[in-house]
């Protein structure tokens, strides 16, 4: 922390207790008492300065109460992390939550006042330590499979920093488990619009969510021959890249093969992924080899490069070259 500055008091008779020589008093205090990480006792100080000093006509107490607003927020944010970590130590869930709950409080107070004194850079940095404090208070409900409550706890975290990816995808795998398939989809494709290559990792996770878990929905609606279930829920899908796919697969396995060739192309151009356009292409290609279209259907399944679709393409084209 850098050293802030001591307002230098005026000087006064030594009977006389003036209004000046409290707001500027009190923002000493507060500002030692912050050099010294007791944040409590800074946050009281910097309050009061602010309070008793903002209608003052005084050079000196209104430059208190400029630096008081410039550091009430950095006090909160450590009074704040101080609670985080109390919590971490916390022998009980109770205490622990306790003391969660006192986190999240004094960083809301510090992201508040930093908003409201129109400094972004502090209210960013404090909204970034408060969702890592949901993260850690959600990984708890997380790991004993109370998604519930994790989806309750990194939901905030998610509204408070939407660029911590690793809570936003606890956060989707919390929704998936408890069967809230298009929240946990609305979640993913948030991250996977990330932009590139910063969150490159964060993105072909939240991918691979979204593909393993619209793959386990399909699987459920084509069981009990819902193939319509299945259109309908590619058209909630955010994410272009899997809905585009979604569709394509359901209007083949109803047999609508106008439809799939008419979104056909514009699907596989959308797909990033071999074995996800492999599979855009083989369902292409079978849709115009039941259209007898065999030209069209040789160059689709040509396209087709990654398993499980490459043997069965290859099959195909081997019958439809004969």
């Amino acid at each position: 922390m850098n050293k802030i500055v001591l307002m230098a008091m005026a000087l006064m008779w030594a009977f006389t207790a003036s209004a000046q020589s409290d707001v500027v008093a009190s923002y000493n205090e507060g500002a030692e008492a912050l050099q010294a990480k007791n944040f409590a006792k800074a946050v009281e100080a910097f309050e009061s300065v602010i309070a008793n000093g903002s209608d003052s006509a005084d050079d000196a107490e209104l430059n208190c109460v400029a630096n008081a607003k410039k550091y009430l927020p950095t006090a909160y944010q450590g009074k704040g992390a101080q609670a985080a970590a109390a919590a971490m130590k916390a022998e009980t869930s109770e205490a622990a939550d306790a003391k969660f709950a006192e986190a999240v409080d004094n960083l809301t107070k510090g992201a508040a006042k930093a908003t409201e004194y129109d400094n972004a850079p502090a209210a960013q940095k404090i909204n970034s330590l408060l969702g890592k404090v949901y993260q850690a208070q959600g990984a708890s409900a997380f790991n004993n499979n109370d998604f519930a409550k994790a989806i309750e706890i990194f939901a905030k975290g998610y509204a408070a920093d939407p660029k911590n990816t690793a809570m936003a995808l606890n956060l989707a795998e919390s929704y998936f488990k408890m069967d809230k398939y298009e929240d946990g989809m609305k979640v993913c494709s948030e991250v996977a619009a990330l932009p590139s290559p910063k969150y490159d990792e964060a993105i072909a996770e939240a991918r691979s969510k979204m593909n393993m878990y619209t793959n386990n929905q399909i699987a459920k609606l084509q069981q009990a021959n819902d193939l319509d279930g299945i259109i309908a829920m590619s058209e909630k899908i955010a994410d272009k890249t899997v809905a585009s796919r979604v569709a394509v697969q359901a209007y083949y396995l109803k047999k609508d093969y106008d439809k799939v060739i008419e979104l056909g192309e514009a699907a596989a151009a959308l797909q990033t992924d071999p074995e996800d356009v492999s599979a855009v292409y083989f369902n292409l290609g079978s849709a115009y080899n039941g259209k007898e279209m065999k030209d069209k259907a040789v160059e689709a399944l040509k396209k087709v490069t990654a398993e499980p679709y490459l043997t069965p393409a290859k099959a195909a084209l081997a019958e439809l070259t004969k």
